[in-house]
């Protein structure tokens, strides 16, 4: 066992056993005067609707009531060798006490301060002794950096290298504070990121958040990173985490950081959250709120199928509110003709975008509303909300494939979703 190793855990073992908080082996260490032990917040699946893992947290306290947050006791390390001492310390407290507690499935959250990832080489090897030591597997850790706090390129590489090669699992931390950009996560490829509690409560009280949160999620998963959204303290903010398919919980609402790991781990919560958003599926109140559009679009289909030509057959939608255009595609995406535009508002709802307005013969191979309607032909299809290109407002689209004198033809109508 190492030399470094060795006095961190002598450090623990001077320091007297807690059995109420969690057995004769759950251990503290004292620190400048503070008592610090370990608490475990519990990190769900949505999807497996229990716990997959814990986060190490820190907990300081002086006396018997005064609490000490974990920035002010790092903060009182003043030195580089007492930084490093610090969280050296800090995590061999969380190894110990959620070894010690016998969960042998799930993972062990550990932040590294951003300090130590740089400069903890020079003191000598750690990490993997504490592994050993524990004999806790590199792959059910899962070590957690915050990348917005290393500016240097490539040590934060290097150290995200370092603890891959060892078999651990690794995140970035506080993604969408403060300097984050998708560059880092491009070139990191990090396991797991870590949404800020700032993006879910953005999305709360921001209409346009809410709607780009989902893609900034599909965005990580495309990378090839599983995203963990953190700080969720509410039902609000516990529904958003589902609509914008997240694949990991963290937070108050789902579960407090305890001395002990959780024995019941499954969560009827999640499941009630589920059956609430079946209930209020995106799509299906798109389909509610857009009923009256969708029953008249429907009779246009009818006629135009009949004989009817399409201004003609579309007067009546035409009239309802909310509408803005209809237009005809052939199967190759290429739009027939010009768009059949509300007459209050032709010459465009805003003249920034006039050179758009006329959209014959352009190609709109690439709009889903045109894939997924040829993809399952007599079958309506309803987009989500989307910036029009036409006139620079949101919109949604509803499609369907028609054969129209033997030819396959997409009919589409845009409406405002303000």
């Amino acid at each position: 066992m190492g030399k470094n190793i060795t006095e961190i855990l002598n450090l623990m073992q001077k320091n007297t056993f807690d059995a109420s908080a969690g057995g004769d082996s759950h251990v503290h260490a004292s620190y400048k005067g503070m008592r610090l032990s370990s608490a475990f917040q519990p990190i769900y699946s949505l999807s497996h609707c229990r716990i997959v893992g814990y986060e190490g947290l820190l907990r300081a306290t002086i006396g018997e009531a005064e609490t000490i947050v974990p920035t002010e006791v790092f903060g009182s390390a003043r030195s580089e060798v007492e930084i490093v001492q610090l969280d050296r310390l800090s995590r061999a407290l969380h190894m110990h006490n959620f070894a010690s507690q016998h969960d042998d499935m799930n993972w062990l959250f550990l932040n590294i301060d951003p300090k130590v990832i740089v400069q903890g080489k020079y003191y000598g090897s750690f990490f993997k002794d504490l592994l050993d030591y524990y004999e806790m597997p590199p792959s059910r850790v899962v070590v957690e950096i915050i990348e917005g706090a290393i500016s240097d390129e490539s040590q934060l590489s290097e150290s995200v290298e370092f603890y891959k090669k060892l078999g651990c699992l690794v995140a970035i931390d506080d993604f969408g504070a403060g300097h984050s950009n998708f560059e880092r996560i491009w070139r990191l490829a990090p396991n797991i990121v870590k949404l800020d509690r700032s993006m879910i409560a953005q999305a709360v009280d921001n209409r346009t958040a809410r709607r780009v949160l989902p893609g900034i999620v599909s965005l990580i998963h495309e990378v090839g990173s599983l995203v963990l959204i953190e700080g969720v303290e509410t039902l609000e903010e516990a529904m958003i985490a589902i609509e914008t398919d997240v694949d990991f919980v963290q937070g108050f609402y789902f579960g407090m950081p305890e001395a002990n790991v959780l024995q019941e781990k499954q969560s009827k919560q999640i499941a009630d959250l589920f059956r609430d958003y079946h209930d209020t599926m995106p799509q299906e109140m798109h389909y509610k709120k857009l009923s009256k559009h969708i029953a008249a679009f429907a009779e246009v289909v009818s006629k135009m199928q009949s004989g009817f030509a399409m201004e003609q057959a579309c007067q009546g939608l035409l009239e309802i509110r909310g509408v803005d255009r209809c237009y005809l595609l052939n199967q190759y995406g290429i739009q027939i003709g010009t768009s059949i535009v509300v007459p209050s508002r032709q010459g465009v709802a805003d003249i920034r975008y006039h050179p758009l307005a006329d959209g014959n013969g352009a190609n709109w191979i690439r709009r889903p509303y045109l894939r997924r309607a040829l993809n399952r032909p007599k079958e309506l299809q309803l987009t989500r909300p989307y910036l029009s290109i036409a006139n620079g407002k949101l919109c949604v689209t509803i499609s369907i494939a028609i054969t129209v004198l033997n030819q396959i033809q997409v009919f589409c109508c845009d409406v405002d979703w303000e």
